[in-house]
């Protein structure tokens, strides 16, 4: 096989070379090598520009879904934010028509929690909520009627935690307890908070007072225990109680508005310590009872269960019940 040189200068005579089996052979199979790589970058180049372009596909895809995971969460954490805000609203209301004596029979079914209108997975929330927020409308328009009727029942309302200012904490609720007295069981008719000797005490509507000192013992009785007592009458909306006072800042006949002193949280009475007892009774016809407190207490939020209109218009102390001092 003989190869031919042309010098670049032009000048000279064209070389000649003569290549030999071996040479002839590697030549041979540098061409094969070289058109095969050739054929093979016509193929790899396309399939890795192909795979680039779905690595980049695959990975816009993931941003989108990682993008569309997040609002997915934060439209649910909205939700469910606005759920409980729904329910507050709802538990509010609930607890004022219960104060205002709104019959449970013409009172927006869908405000009973026990219902769970706004329960379940987010579309059903989602739809929940718009019946719940026109219950919410219908309860607050039956709300406003009672005021209209009665302009002075929102002032001898008790709505307000009966304590001024400091810490406090519940450490007896209104139900069924083992007397820490007699290791027996009985019915705890108020809400006991334990508060700071000397802490205010405040009226949670404007009433007027028609007990001040010590309930007189009677059989079954349990408002001699009290030591110091307060009985202020709130009108038709009924009367309120407190008791192991330290001291006492009224008089029989005084008339207080809301947030007005009555006296000081202390230890008088079976007290184990600075408490303030406190309790609502309402009528029952023509018979004062006494049921929950908590239900009076509208300004703080105590980590109470919600519970429907109907559920506290029957909550009341089951045993018989001793005359209310002053009444």
């Amino acid at each position: 096989m003989e190869l031919q040189f042309h010098p670049k200068s032009g000048r000279g005579a064209v070389r000649t070379y003569s290549v030999g089996p071996v040479g002839e052979r590697t030549l041979l199979a540098l061409a094969c090598i070289l058109a095969l790589l050739a054929l093979s970058l016509l193929w790899t180049v396309p399939v890795a520009l192909a795979r680039m372009r779905r690595h980049e596909a695959r990975r816009d895809i993931a941003r989108e879904a990682e993008s569309a995971r997040l609002a997915a969460r934060e439209a649910e954490a909205a939700l469910l934010a606005a759920k409980e805000r729904a329910l507050d609203l709802g538990d509010r209301l609930n607890r004022i028509a219960f104060l205002y004596e709104v019959p449970a029979a013409v009172w927006p079914r869908p405000l009973d929690p026990g219902r769970g209108v706004i329960e379940g997975n987010p579309d059903r929330i989602a739809r929940g909520l718009e019946r719940y927020a026109a219950a919410l409308e219908r309860g607050r328009a039956l709300i406003e009627e009672r005021e209209r009727a009665d302009p002075e029942l929102p002032r001898r309302t008790p709505s307000l935690l009966p304590l001024a200012a400091g810490q406090f904490e519940p450490s007896a609720l209104f139900g069924p307890r083992v007397s820490p007295w007699t290791g027996e069981q009985e019915f705890f008719p108020g809400v006991q908070l334990s508060a700071s000797e000397g802490s205010a005490v405040i009226a949670p509507a404007g009433g007027t007072v028609v007990f001040v000192g010590k309930a007189r013992p009677v059989p079954r009785g349990w408002l001699w225990r009290l030591g110091n007592v307060v009985v202020l009458s709130h009108g038709n909306s009924g009367a309120t109680v407190y008791g192991h006072l330290s001291r006492v800042d009224v008089r029989r006949g005084q008339r207080l508005e809301r947030r007005d002193r009555i006296g000081a949280v202390g230890r008088t009475g079976w007290a184990m310590a600075p408490q303030l007892h406190y309790e609502l009774w309402r009528f029952e016809g023509t018979t004062l009872r006494p049921t929950d407190a908590l239900f009076a207490v509208l300004d703080h939020d105590l980590e109470r269960e919600r519970v429907s209109l109907e559920r506290m218009a029957a909550t009341s102390l089951p045993e018989p019940v001793e005359r209310l001092p002053g009444y």
